[in-house]
């Protein structure tokens, strides 16, 4: 949970706050007779309970909220599956299997294109790590003396 009007007093009238609950781990596919659609408010619901278990008070004032469910990701930024890391960060997709077996160090198929997002390796998070291992890619590719040919 993050509360970024406690730096920001732009964000919200005085006296009150904007809080971002980031709670990524929910299932896409909740099944046959389930959907986001339905779900996405007691989804909400658990969440500002769980939040008022170790905060009391928290639930009562709350006066506005805004959900994404995995669905609402997905049809909003196009994010597959509602997946933020643009693939899970499953022990099939780490390391050399991210994206997929033998596209793991940077390079794609077409000369010169280079995956430097949340889909490479080391996957998701705001660490800059796939951008940074991909421009070491390039910079290896672009060295004359450089064997490598991409």
């Amino acid at each position: 949970m993050l509360i970024p009007s406690t730096l920001d007093t732009t964000l919200a009238p005085k006296g009150k706050h904007v809080a971002s609950l980031f709670c990524q781990h929910f299932r896409y596919d909740l099944g046959p007779s389930r959907s986001w659609d339905k779900e996405r408010e007691k989804a909400a619901d658990a969440i500002i309970a769980t939040v008022d278990s170790h905060a009391p008070g928290f639930a009562k004032s709350v006066i506005g909220r805004q959900i994404h469910s995995p669905l609402d990701l997905e049809r909003r930024f196009g994010l597959i599956g509602g997946d933020i890391f643009h693939g899970k960060m499953s022990l099939d997709q780490l390391f050399s299997a991210r994206p997929m077996i033998g596209a793991a160090d940077y390079r794609m198929p077409l000369k010169g294109l280079y995956l430097c997002g949340s889909g490479a390796h080391p996957g998701g998070g705001v660490t800059g790590a796939p951008g940074h291992n991909a421009a070491q890619a390039i910079l290896a590719d672009r060295k004359p003396w450089s064997r490598r040919k991409p």
